[in-house]
């Protein structure tokens, strides 16, 4: 009968008792702290903190204060972004919902996203609707108001995306005071189906 192989030798040397001794237990636990200062400077010094001016002779607990104000700003800054996108997303869906269709227009429940961009004596309009329409008719009525409101239509054109219908129109505005809000004002209250 062959005799199992020996057991492996201790991780620490053991006294009698079969404990480590205190000193190789003291020596593994600063070893392990020393690994964690270092991973913890690293990642400060890497995510954007102010670095100091003599690095080498920062103390240890100067390192952690600057390791906690990195910390705290770092939470401050994610605080403020997400109040930043809680106000964009309130701000598109209440834009979203302005601009939907009533149940009087055509396209009953659709909604509908209107978006104008100021170039110069230009508008870049791009209009999104919920659902495709059949006959193009929401796109020649955009179109029809940007020339009915003074606008010169210098291309337009209009793709189907999934469920939903992206008309983009560009336009050229006379330079007559309150032309530009003229047209925009009409662009909207077409699509809105007033």
């Amino acid at each position: 009968m062959a005799m199992p192989p020996p057991p492996p030798p201790p991780l620490y040397p053991a006294t009698a008792g079969g404990k480590p001794e205190r000193k190789t237990v003291e020596r593994n636990r600063r070893n392990q702290m020393n690994a964690l200062y270092y991973r913890l400077d690293t990642l400060v010094r890497a995510g954007g903190a102010a670095p100091s001016p003599a690095p080498a002779a920062a103390t240890r607990p100067d390192r952690l204060g600057e390791a906690a104000a990195y910390i705290s700003r770092t939470a401050e800054r994610v605080e403020r972004l997400k109040d930043r996108k809680r106000e964009l997303t309130a701000a598109r869906a209440a834009s979203t919902t302005e601009l939907g269709t009533g149940s009087g227009s055509s396209s009953g429940a659709a909604t509908v996203m209107v978006e104008v961009q100021h170039l110069g004596s230009g508008l870049h309009g791009i209009l999104v609707t919920g659902a495709p329409p059949s006959d193009g008719s929401m796109f020649h009525r955009a179109v029809r108001a940007v020339e009915e409101a003074g606008g010169e239509v210098q291309n337009a054109h209009f793709s189907v995306v999934g469920a939903r219908a992206v008309y983009t129109i560009h336009t050229l505005v006379g330079e007559q005071q309150g032309s530009i809000e003229r047209v925009v004002q009409r662009l909207k209250e077409t699509v809105r189906g007033r």
